[in-house]
């Protein structure tokens, strides 16, 4: 039977199909950042509200045959759910291969009641928890005759904490400042005690009609110190009163105090619900950019990016950059861009971030954004800044792409001004696109007809274009200023850098995926 178990475990443990099973299942029940868990959440939390309107439904009404096959299998996925849950809470079978293989480093005899102890251990652990309590009284209700039963089917109810993230951040608020709860709790029952001893003392035995016995007393006190009144209970002795006024006074601390611990507890997890929402969003998105670092650059950078509609996330450590922002419009993550963990959820090594921008004013802080970025995705396009030219080689050393200076730029650019200031104003209106040209690049893809065929073939003026150079497809560092259009030969991958309106670019896009080359038109007439 050992031998059996273990050739089993080892049969698991081997199996891709089996952990491509209980990863999917994970996704689907556990995993925050997954669609999957979204979309079951949003089906579970209608199961549960459907199955607690049949339970209000059947209280006056006959219960039809089909909303019993209904309850019937909701029972059952609840009961699936459940099942689920308990098999991906732990890798059972672990514990029998390391028992198994610390038996035989230590050569002993394997016994896999050792390993079933541990396994058992774990998913008892599990089914101890709360929420797995709650899930286990939503499938008790299934025995419908029992009266006690059905009002167990309230706790479906609770089910819900399960499947909305907001909520269940609100439970996480509690168990943080569980301290704080507690030492309110015992002022708040401290409080009831002694007033309703007080009450029951001075106004039981007769000297009240309201208050027969002490759970009057109680029921008295907290309507009391709730601040809610209903005036059903009223002393009519002076200590009775002057423990009303002890309540109240001390109600209204217990309600204030509360009140604080609350805010100050959702105000810190304020900003986590906006980061895991952030992430969750980027997660979703395919060919984005991470810009590291929101100062002046980032801002800027940030604000063209959303001109020309580019998906992005903005990571910056310092959350005062974002308060005088309008950052409705962006997805941004108040973190440390360095921290691996960090680029990892946000999806740099998933294939969705195509490109991280380290924008930082410190050149050590881009330097550890690019090498953490360059260990997580080898294959990932990264741009840094570097403030101190000095810093360049070591930027372009740990993996940086593309190394900006930006204060030689800025230099170069106020040089260029003085030297000719018309030359510059007209080239600085086609690169903010004031005037309605703009600077943009096109490649030449695969299907492309004009593969083959000179630059004189596409009759760039008739689009009322000029090209400016080509970035050759076999050698992406080279530029090709103002090519010869008779004697340049077009390739796949070639990109045309072009200055132009924007309509008649994209329709140059067009023609060169659809239209064949002038030259072969000719030869078919």
């Amino acid at each position: 039977m050992n031998r059996f178990l273990i050739n089993f475990a080892y049969f698991l443990e081997s199996s891709i199909k089996y952990y491509h099973i209980k990863h999917f299942v994970y996704e689907v029940l556990e995993d925050n950042n997954s669609k999957k868990r979204k979309y079951f959440d949003f089906f579970m939390i209608f199961l549960v509200l459907s199955t607690v309107a049949i339970l209000i439904y059947e209280v006056n009404h006959q219960l039809l045959p089909w909303l019993d096959v209904y309850e019937t299998v909701a029972i059952i996925i609840f009961i699936i759910e459940w099942l689920s849950r308990l098999w991906v809470s732990s890798h059972a079978h672990k514990h029998v291969i390391n028992d198994y293989e610390k038996s035989q480093l230590m050569n002993t005899p394997y016994y896999f009641s050792t390993s079933l102890k541990k396994i058992i251990k774990e998913k008892f652990t599990f089914i101890i928890s709360p929420m797995s309590i709650i899930d286990l009284l939503a499938i008790l209700p299934y025995y419908r005759p029992l009266r006690i039963f059905r009002i167990l089917m309230l706790f479906r109810l609770f089910k819900i904490l399960r499947y909305t993230n907001s909520i269940k951040q609100f439970r996480h608020v509690f168990l943080e400042k569980k301290f704080e709860f507690f030492t309110l709790a015992i002022m708040f029952f401290m409080a009831i005690a002694f007033g309703s001893t007080i009450v029951f003392i001075y106004e039981g035995a007769g000297v009240n009609p309201n208050i027969n016995n002490y759970f009057d007393a109680v029921y008295w006190s907290i309507i009391t110190i709730s601040t809610v009144g209903f005036g059903d209970i009223t002393p009519v002795t002076i200590q009775g009163r002057v423990a009303t006024l002890f309540l109240v006074v001390v109600g209204m601390g217990v309600i204030a105090f509360s009140t604080s611990i609350v805010t100050t507890a959702l105000s810190e997890k304020l900003l986590i619900l906006k980061e895991e929402k952030v992430i969750g969003e980027a997660n979703s998105l395919q060919d984005f950019i991470i810009i590291c670092g929101f100062g002046r650059m980032g801002r800027v950078l940030a604000q063209e990016f959303m001109k020309i509609g580019q998906k992005f996330i903005i990571i910056d450590q310092d959350e005062k950059t974002f308060e005088h922002t309008d950052t409705h419009k962006m997805l941004f993550i108040n973190g440390d861009a360095t921290d691996p963990e960090l680029l990892q959820s946000v999806g740099i090594n998933s294939g969705g971030a195509t490109t991280i921008i380290a924008i930082t004013d410190n050149d050590a802080v881009n330097l550890s954004i690019i090498l953490t970025a360059r260990s997580l995705n080898p294959n990932i396009f990264i741009i840094a800044r570097a403030n101190d030219p000095e810093a360049k080689d070591k930027l372009i050393l740990a993996g940086a792409k593309e190394v900006i200076l930006a204060n030689e730029i800025t230099a170069l650019v106020a040089s260029e001004y003085i030297g000719q200031p018309v030359v510059f104003e007209a080239i600085d209106d086609i690169l903010l696109n004031s005037q309605g040209a703009v600077m943009d690049e096109i490649e030449i893809l695969d299907q492309s007809s004009f593969i083959g065929y000179g630059l004189d073939d596409i009759t760039l003026e008739r689009y009322n274009l000029t090209l400016i150079g080509v970035i050759e497809a076999d050698n992406r560092n080279k530029f090709v200023f103002n090519p010869k259009k008779s004697n340049y030969v077009i390739k796949q991958k070639d990109i045309f850098i072009i200055i132009g309106h924007k309509e008649s670019i994209l329709q140059l896009r067009i023609d060169l995926l659809s239209n064949k080359p002038k030259r072969v038109i000719d030869e078919k007439k």
